[in-house]
């Protein structure tokens, strides 16, 4: 029966027991169970399939290379390439590159010791509408447990919380701005400290901010840090003069680097570092067009 199995599907999972087993002898039970953890998850058990299927295959190809029916199957290539790609679409090593590159202006950046202007702007996409329609912050809501944390410093500030839904996508019935506001209300800030601003996106926002203040004010930009090179980059092409104020932040906050548990389990793709690359990407894209 096992000579039926391709052998990469036997010694692939092997190495990898192994490579946990090595773990757990050097750094411990507990790193261990989380490599281990990330490989049997859906993301990990495909990226394991996946590896597989292209040792498989990709020996086939090479020992018939002569054969012209098997060098004109992409299939091998396929395979290979659908793995690479696979591997760096979820990977933890390229999110956090990719974190690192966009943040990089704003690392040394505490807006908490910073002199804040006297408005401060709060993009949209930190709260929303939970499914028991409470608003709840969301992966981005550092934005405003700033903005809270700021105005209890100074209550002098003003808040203008952006964001307007598009209906066609969103059926929740709440506005990002007017989530925004709620938390905010919730966080201590009080209602006649907080205007709300329409805007479907950032460059909207930014239009609608500029033909208001203009140039001569300076006010506060406060964003997600990995967001704040794209939203500062339209604020100051539509002619607006803002302080950038960095919030949620993807860098990892580690200064001593990663441990050896952690460099293999971001070599294994995972939801979570798959949603930071999307945003990032986003971001890029939105760079690259000018949006």
């Amino acid at each position: 029966m096992l000579q039926r199995i391709p052998r990469a599907f036997l010694v692939i999972p092997s190495i990898a027991a192994l490579i946990i087993a090595t773990l757990w002898a050097t750094q411990g039970r507990d790193a261990a169970e989380k490599v281990g953890t990330a490989l049997i998850m859906p993301a990990g058990l495909l990226w394991l399939l996946l590896m597989c299927l292209a040792a498989t295959y990709w020996p086939l190809r090479l020992r018939r290379s002569n054969a012209a029916s098997e060098s004109s199957s992409p299939r091998s290539w396929m395979l290979l390439l659908c793995f690479i790609l696979y591997s760096i679409a979820g990977s933890g090593l390229i999110s956090d590159a990719l974190a690192r590159k966009l943040e990089a202006p704003y690392l040394s950046m505490n807006p908490l010791t910073m002199q804040i202007p006297e408005v401060v702007i709060v993009l949209g996409g930190g709260a929303g509408a939970g499914a028991n329609d409470r608003i709840q912050g969301n992966m981005s809501g550092d934005r405003l447990i700033l903005a809270a944390q700021l105005y209890h410093q100074n209550q002098s500030i003003k808040f203008i919380c952006t964001g307007k839904r598009i209906q066609s996508m969103d059926t929740t019935g709440v506005d990002p701005g007017q989530a925004s506001r709620d938390l905010l209300m919730r966080l201590g800030v009080p209602a006649d400290s907080i205007e709300l601003l329409g805007g479907k996106n950032t460059s909207e926002e930014m239009k609608s901010l500029a033909a208001r203040f203009g140039s001569d004010q300076k006010v506060g930009l406060l964003t997600s840090a990995w967001h704040l090179p794209r939203a500062t980059r339209l604020a100051e092409r539509n002619g607006l003069n803002v302080v950038p104020l960095p919030a949620d932040f993807r860098t990892p906050a580690g200064k001593e680097g990663k441990t050896p548990g952690q460099w293999v389990e971001a070599l294994i793709p995972n939801g979570g570092a798959m949603g930071g690359i999307w945003s990032f990407a986003k971001e890029y894209v939105g760079m690259t067009i000018g949006r």
